[in-house]
């Protein structure tokens, strides 16, 4: 059974465990994004008044398997999607939309929000999940950072 969870209802760390489980499938990811997957874990674990309304972690039978987090400080403009991921065990299962659909759901109740807006890399399962829900790309960027294996940034937006 999938719940959605506060942050804070697990211990420091698991939004860093999810990231490195959920990037695992290739080692160049951690080495690169290491201490911003690090710090993200910290800042909400740090400041639980923002985990408990910018965010959420996804459970099956009570085991955290994914999270999502977004960033409000732009409203009425935009809200932007920050971290989104699932373990790798559960990739490919719907896990990953139903999470994103209720962080949509959460994020949609903001009276007068224009839009949604993300950025992912087109070697990444994320463009098809964000194509999935409704989001549109309205700009691509060559990625010539030590990430270029990933692909190029892809922009997406939802129009609200």
């Amino acid at each position: 059974m999938i719940e959605f969870g506060k942050i804070s209802d697990f211990p420091r760390g698991t939004l860093y465990d999810i990231l490195v489980d959920a990037y695992s499938f290739d080692a160049r990811n951690k080495q690169i994004w290491d201490a911003d997957w690090q710090e993200a874990d910290c800042f909400f674990y740090d400041n639980p008044e923002i985990a408990a309304k910018y965010g959420l972690v996804t459970c099956l039978d009570g085991n955290p398997i994914g999270f999502v987090t977004w960033d409000p400080r732009h409203r009425p403009d935009y809200v932007e999607i920050g971290h989104n991921g699932i373990r790798q065990a559960y990739k490919g299962r719907g896990y990953g939309r139903l999470q994103l659909e209720e962080a949509l759901r959460r994020i949609k109740a903001y009276e007068g929000l224009k839009k949604i807006i993300v950025c992912t890399n087109g070697n990444l399962i994320a463009p098809k999940n964000y194509e999935a829900v409704g989001f549109a790309l309205y700009d691509r960027k060559p990625n010539r950072t030590e990430s270029a294996f990933t692909g190029d940034y892809l922009y997406y937006e939802m129009m609200l």
